[in-house]
């Protein structure tokens, strides 16, 4: 997988640093969700990322490979979730949709990265690469 993010951020760090960004940027959709039905599943599923971030925080910090799978699984079902939040204002030409759908992208688009990264991060811990044999 890969070894750095952005080519000279280590994965320990970039996850600290996902962590915080991803945590951020769910804030901002908690606070700017409309008042639709989708909408309360995306700041439900938001709710729950953010708490995966936390627990990525805490892996990364850790190394454990328990709290990164939480993130994973989190960031996983955000993504799903976004996707089909857009779909369904671009089907029924919601208020804003213009401008909702492409930065919704481009954080899908982001947070398909993020995950790749969290994921390397994952198997270099669960598979680490000094063994001390007695």
């Amino acid at each position: 997988m890969i070894q750095r993010c952005c080519w000279f951020i280590k994965l320990r760090k970039a996850c600290i640093l996902i962590a915080v960004i991803d945590f951020i940027i769910n804030l901002v959709i908690l606070n700017l969700s409309g008042q639709e039905f989708i909408a309360h599943i995306e700041q439900a599923v938001a709710i729950c990322h953010c708490i995966g971030c936390t627990f990525l925080l805490g892996g990364a910090l850790i190394r454990s490979t328990i709290l990164l799978m939480f993130f994973l699984i989190t960031s996983l079902t955000n993504c799903i979730i976004m996707i089909v939040y857009c779909c369904v204002l671009l089907v029924r030409q919601e208020r804003y949709h213009e401008i909702i759908v492409p930065i919704s992208a481009l954080y899908i688009c982001c947070d398909v990265y993020f995950w790749i990264i969290v994921y390397s991060f994952y198997v270099q811990v669960r598979t680490p690469e000094q063994v001390i044999e007695v």
